[in-house]
């Protein structure tokens, strides 16, 4: 048997425990409980101390059970979303429908309009106006009459018109020219709502300020591109009730009404009223600086919008 060598320490494959204040890679100490053993990390420097992993494994079960334990919600305490955040939140919403709504007088601004033709001449390829209808802002009808035709009706296109024959002779339905007056005068001064608005108004032999009409089938946004020159082109008021409104009109089959039409596109606008009328407002400004630069200072120009 060899002679053991003093200086030389035994080696055990049992780790070593230290009183010592553990550091962490970067130096620094870690906070451990007075009767925690400590275990070397390195054999060969003693200086490198760690807690047990068992330990660890144990102080983390610890903390995570208390962690639950603080975000389970006393008995006494009130439901989430209620109090002060409930009302902060109820008190955001209705600022924000606040500016988003319509006042009574800015309604009463507003009047949706749908035509309903018939045909006459060979084939009935010629329009004639046979019913106007006027809705107001809350779809209540503020106009609807027959319109009798002086020419010769040869298509009664009942199943888009609805018109049948009969209609236009019976006693309720007025001369165009006492139909077009009682238009006129619902119609002065307001914003006009409708789809392809430059038939009905051609029908009636009218006009109104551009910047009073809100046409659905102009809206850019509403519109889409056909070719590959991309020039924006009108959709059918069916496609677009269909995908914004989730709406079905004009359905195959049944004839169509003019005062569910005149609904969908006042309903269209409805959806997308603040951006419309932002983009309005800029263009009747614009307009506006373009004429004071071109007309003399007595000249007048549009009305400021509104």
């Amino acid at each position: 048997m060899g002679a053991i060598n003093e200086g030389t320490k035994p080696t055990s494959t049992r780790p070593k425990t230290s009183r010592l204040r553990p550091r962490c890679s970067r130096g620094r100490k870690i906070a451990v409980a007075p009767s925690t053993q400590l275990e070397c990390v390195d054999s060969h420097d003693e200086s490198h101390w760690r807690v047990p992993s068992a330990t660890r494994r144990g102080r983390r079960g610890q903390e995570h059970k208390s962690t639950r334990h603080t975000h389970k919600q006393h008995p006494s305490m009130p439901p989430h979303g209620s109090g002060k955040n409930r009302r902060k939140k109820s008190s955001s919403s209705q600022s924000l429908k606040s500016r988003q709504g319509v006042t009574s007088e800015e309604r009463r601004r507003f009047l949706a309009l749908d035509c309903e033709m018939v045909g006459i001449g060979v084939n009935g390829h010629k329009s004639a106006l046979a019913r106007v209808v006027l809705l107001g802002w809350e779809g209540n009808v503020v106009f609807d009459s027959l319109v009798r035709v002086a020419q010769t009706v040869t298509d009664y296109r009942t199943h888009v018109s609805g018109i049948h024959d009969g209609d236009l002779t019976s006693d309720g339905a007025l001369d165009l020219e006492e139909c077009r007056g009682r238009v006129r005068d619902l119609v002065k001064g307001k914003i006009l709502v409708g789809h392809a608005l430059k038939n009905d108004l051609r029908a009636l032999e009218l006009r109104h300020p551009w910047h009073d009409i809100r046409d659905t089938a102009k809206y850019e946004p509403f519109m889409k591109v056909r070719f590959d020159d991309g020039v924006l082109w009108p959709r059918k008021l069916k496609e677009l009730a269909q995908e914004k409104l989730r709406r079905a009109i004009q359905q195959e089959g049944r004839e169509h009404c003019p005062i569910e039409d005149a609904k969908a596109a006042f309903d269209l606008y409805k959806s997308v009223r603040v951006k419309w009328e932002k983009v309005m407002d800029y263009k009747v400004n614009k307009t506006r600086e373009i004429q004071k630069l071109q007309m003399p200072d007595d000249t007048p120009v549009l009305p400021p919008a509104q």
